[in-house]
């Protein structure tokens, strides 16, 4: 409108023209299905058959076994890459059944319930570290997974995916299972509930069950 002024000359400047334009998030946020999460774990508990150039011999490996673990994690707390990657023993209480997280983004402290699959996962684990999560030829805590999780994605044919579409994942399972936000907010450790809310969107199902009540309403 303001731009129409200064074209007819009524005006001499838009006064707005330096006002920054509130950018719309129009990211679609990604999750996995059940069916992608069972071609996921399909792929990284497969072997494979190679030739050991030094024993000469054929031997069977699974090389993205290790990632197991991981993304049982991250499918279970909702925890950011980096505070897996960095999780230690002493962070974890088996007796009580929580994960207590103290260097987060948000600076605040938080405790995640441990469920049963991740308490089995955990508990199988190997305690050659401090950290949880290590690489068992050099007992050094993993630092990236972007390599070996973009290979498994590819094998599964999971496309537009990152890792940390596992934690959009675990708020949107919550969501639809009608668990308040302001619990998922306190698992994923956001310090802002809106941002909670950007991360869980509607299901269709759960849209026309809304709809249905309406049409059922006395």
């Amino acid at each position: 409108m303001f731009n129409l002024g200064i074209d007819n000359e009524i005006i001499t400047n838009n006064p707005l023209a330096k006002i920054t334009k509130l950018r719309e998030d129009n990211y679609k946020i990604r999750f996995l299905t059940i069916k992608e999460e069972q071609k996921l774990f399909a792929v990284i508990e497969r072997k494979y058959e190679v030739f050991d150039r030094y024993t000469k011999q054929k031997k069977i490996v699974q090389p993205y076994l290790f990632l197991k673990s991981i993304v049982i994690t991250a499918l279970h707390t909702g925890m950011r890459r980096g505070e897996i990657l960095n999780l230690k023993w002493e962070n974890i209480d088996f007796e009580y059944g929580f994960i207590e997280l103290l260097n987060t983004k948000s600076g605040k402290a938080r405790k995640i319930p441990l469920s049963d699959k991740l308490r089995n996962t955990l508990s199988n684990i190997q305690r050659i570290s401090d950290y949880v999560f290590v690489n068992p030829q050099t007992f050094e805590p993993y630092v990236d997974l972007k390599k070996s999780f973009k290979k498994v994605l590819e094998k599964a044919n999971i496309k537009n995916f990152r890792f940390h579409d596992l934690r959009h994942t675990v708020a949107t399972r919550l969501v639809e299972k009608g668990v308040d936000l302001v619990v998922v907010q306190e698992i994923l450790g956001h310090s802002k509930l809106t941002t909670t809310q950007r991360y869980a969107h509607p299901v269709p199902q759960r849209k026309s069950e809304a709809i249905e009540i309406l049409n059922n309403y006395q």
